[in-house]
């Protein structure tokens, strides 16, 4: 099925048009995340460098959805090529302005997005809802779907537990001098190849986090592109070194206009694990946060990644309400 990428050509159903989006859309699709879900604002520079840097191999639909003219959200699915896939998990997603979230509507929604997804080739279809979205999980389950995973998001207030999190990091700094690890920024490490080597590391760490559909290897072309973000820089991104490799990463995302401050991406070697590494790191990332005045910052896991989780629970984090991932064989 050929990609539909030409804004001029849109498909209707029902009520409802939908149009293929583009870069300029990304603006109005964080706008609508953001009113879905209102204390979880949506950075619109952020989601245009993510629709901007989709990797080439996958095949990825996005639309903007219409009703008599006028935009009320928008739908995407997409999915790896399939000669990496044993079996063909692909992703549906959409976000509907709360006003216009009918049974109706969503029913066409739904009805689009699976049919572009099927039609591409996906026969297993996976879609995502927060775990405080009643009525879209009720929408799940009605089409089919059922629960899968669960992940656990969390937040730390970084003003109450400065004091546990100061004590902690000196630790760590101290464990890891005696280790022989080195951690700093990014921007500190005159590695030429330090690039390469933080995405194998990633790369290596990324296929073993727990996960129903496997994980597919990114090329470095377009994992580089991640270092472009608006959220991420060089002196805010910490790495670990032992001896010439780099063994562990830990980031947090700073959305530039709007948003909470979250955990991008924290990964470790599997040599080092289990000595300490990946808390070094995040204790770092946070104590910065701290002194740049942040005063909390967020951060997801899957709920079957005991380690991260023990990790989160020490550091003094809370839960706040994670996703829910849901499957449907289509093949049945």
């Amino acid at each position: 099925m050929p990609t539909i990428t030409d804004p001029s050509v849109t498909l209707r159903r029902g009520s409802l048009a939908f149009r293929p989006a583009t870069l300029d859309d990304a603006a109005f699709a964080a706008d609508v995340a953001t009113a879905s879900r209102p204390d979880e604002p949506e950075d619109a520079a952020s989601w245009r460098h993510w629709w901007a840097t989709d990797d080439p191999a996958w095949t990825n639909e996005r639309f903007i959805v219409l009703r008599d003219g006028t935009p009320i959200g928008f739908a995407r699915h997409k999915h790896a090529p399939w000669d990496q896939m044993k079996k063909r998990y692909g992703r549906i997603g959409f976000e509907i302005l709360p006003a216009e979230r009918t049974d109706a509507q969503l029913r066409t929604v739904f009805d689009v997005i699976e049919d572009r997804a099927r039609s591409s080739g996906t026969r297993i279809f996976t879609g995502y809802a927060r775990e405080d979205d009643d009525w879209l999980a009720r929408w799940f389950a009605e089409r089919g779907y059922r629960e899968e995973r669960r992940s656990k998001a969390w937040e730390l207030d970084l003003v109450a537990q400065r004091g546990r999190i100061e004590t902690l990091a000196a630790e760590s700094r101290q464990k890891m001098r005696a280790a022989g690890i080195t951690i700093h920024t990014i921007d500190r490490d005159g590695d030429p190849d330090k690039f390469h080597k933080i995405h194998e590391m990633s790369e290596e760490a990324a296929s073993d986090v727990p996960t129903t559909i496997p994980h597919v290897r990114e090329a470095f072309e377009v994992f580089v592109r991640w270092f472009d973000a608006p959220t991420v820089r060089l002196d805010r991104m910490w790495i670990a070194r032992e001896a010439d490799d780099i063994v562990g990463i830990s980031v947090l995302s700073y959305p530039p206009t709007r948003g909470n401050v979250w955990t991008d991406w924290t990964a470790t070697a599997r040599k080092v694990r289990g000595r300490g590494v990946a808390r070094a790191l995040k204790l770092e990332t946070v104590m910065q946060a701290t002194l740049l005045g942040v005063k909390n910052v967020r951060t997801e896991n899957d709920g079957e990644n005991a380690p991260i989780l023990h990790l989160n629970e020490a550091m003094g984090y809370t839960r706040i309400p994670g996703w829910v991932q849901y499957l449907k064989d289509a093949t049945g």
